[in-house]
């Protein structure tokens, strides 16, 4: 089967050419694909099957419009898949306009986010100026300092600043290290993704552009060094580790000024029977009621009953 990717951040003739000497399939980016379909470069009325996947990320990364202008240029007559992790009112509002009578397929609970039990949950609560210093030490805890050792590490920064800057204080202090934002372009992203999964770098800083999606064989651990701005990110973040049977570690750092996030990450954590420490529920008890899910709250209603917790490790074995 031939194909074409696109997507921003690479050349546009390389695409193009690709896409003119005929393909079986695109795969492609709202963005990159309405340039060219605005540019009569592209043409989609032998489209038959048309895939929409991370509907949800898409309509929460804003990408709503450039969805419906492609859906105004395939055909009716088609086959959709729409596939969406989570299901909130948009989704469904957009999934009811496309949809023609679909068969819904619905794995695990839709309404009960938790995480996979390979992953053991930990939240450290501690002050902003603390947060650099955990990370030095978290790292050799792992082992992750040493030249010779295996492990790799995904840390989470919610700004590309932040990100920036984690990365190059890591460097400096001699971790095989880079990162990933929207900032970056894609060959250099690329790089770095690569160089993850040989085992060039150790530790890959990234933005939310890698939470979903990257499926890099052996990180052993995933660092919130700033929390998801909502649960279901949390859970998507979280899963880069202990793929495919394998074990992990996700770290959480949570300030005071983080309490609203708090009650979200304990009832996923006590769905899989994790240890919550009672640093982070008294975190969880001292921040208000609000709404939650997305944005900031911290988790969805609903109560489970708890059973045995596992107990802490002191150390990280990756």
């Amino acid at each position: 089967m031939r194909c074409v990717a696109m997507y921003g951040g690479a050349p546009k003739p390389t695409q193009m050419s690709k896409y003119r000497q005929g393909v079986h399939s695109i795969v492609a980016c709202p963005g990159r694909l309405n340039d060219f379909l605005e540019g009569g470069q592209v043409r989609l009325d032998g489209i038959f099957k048309l895939v929409l996947d991370e509907a949800d990320r898409m309509l929460d990364m804003g990408f709503e419009p450039q969805i419906r202008k492609i859906l105004n240029k395939v055909p009716r007559k088609r086959h959709t898949l729409f596939f969406t992790a989570t299901w909130p009112r948009e989704v469904r509002k957009l999934a009811s306009e496309i949809l023609n009578r679909p068969y819904k397929v619905m794995i695990g609970n839709r309404d009960v986010l938790k995480g996979n039990q390979d992953i053991t949950q930990i939240v450290k609560v501690l002050d902003a100026y603390s947060k650099n210093t955990q990370v030095f030490e978290l790292l050799r805890l792992g082992g992750l300092l040493r030249p010779d050792s295996a492990g790799k590490a995904l840390v989470f920064c919610n700004t590309k600043r932040m990100c920036d800057q984690l990365s190059n204080n890591l460097l400096r202090s001699g971790v095989p290290c880079s990162s990933i934002h929207g900032d970056k372009d894609q060959g250099t992203r690329d790089e770095a993704l690569a160089g993850l999964k040989t085992g060039r770098i150790k530790v890959l800083v990234a933005t939310d552009v890698a939470a979903r999606g990257l499926d890099i064989k052996g990180v052993g651990l995933v660092l919130n060094f700033d929390p998801a701005n909502n649960i279901e990110d949390y859970v998507h973040r979280i899963g880069r580790t202990a793929r495919a049977g394998a074990k992990g570690y996700a770290i959480t750092f949570l300030t005071p000024s983080d309490a609203h996030k708090a009650r979200g990450i304990i009832e996923v954590m006590e769905r899989t029977n994790q240890e919550v420490s009672p640093e982070l529920r008294a975190l969880g008890g001292s921040a208000p009621v609000g709404r939650t899910r997305g944005g900031k709250g911290g988790g969805r209603p609903g109560r489970e009953k708890r059973s045995k917790s596992r107990s802490k490790s002191s150390s990280l074995s990756m």
